[in-house]
């Protein structure tokens, strides 16, 4: 049911800035038209959102890897990691 609303929810949310354009700001960036936007904000955009993909991916991946030391823990290999960082 949950989904079947949201289905229709979203061209609602999409539509809503040209709808009503009173309400909402137009957007800043679009990929068939220039930014509306001065250059050094849409810069500090972009390298905000890249550093915020890469904090999110290292964040996955560190916690991929303890969740595999603590999975495996009995291992040899997760003996020599630990031994190699010093945490053993």
């Amino acid at each position: 049911m949950l989904a079947l609303v949201g289905v229709v929810n979203i061209p609602i949310i999409y539509f809503s800035v040209k709808w009503w354009n009173t309400l909402h700001q137009g957007s800043s960036v679009s990929l068939t038209k220039a930014p509306a936007m001065a250059a050094l904000m849409l810069w500090g955009m972009l390298l905000m959102a890249l550093c915020f993909w890469m904090y999110s991916i290292a964040v996955a991946l560190y916690r991929a890897r303890g969740i595999m030391l603590e999975r495996e823990r009995g291992s040899e290999w997760v003996k020599g990691v630990l031994q190699a960082e010093g945490k053993q």
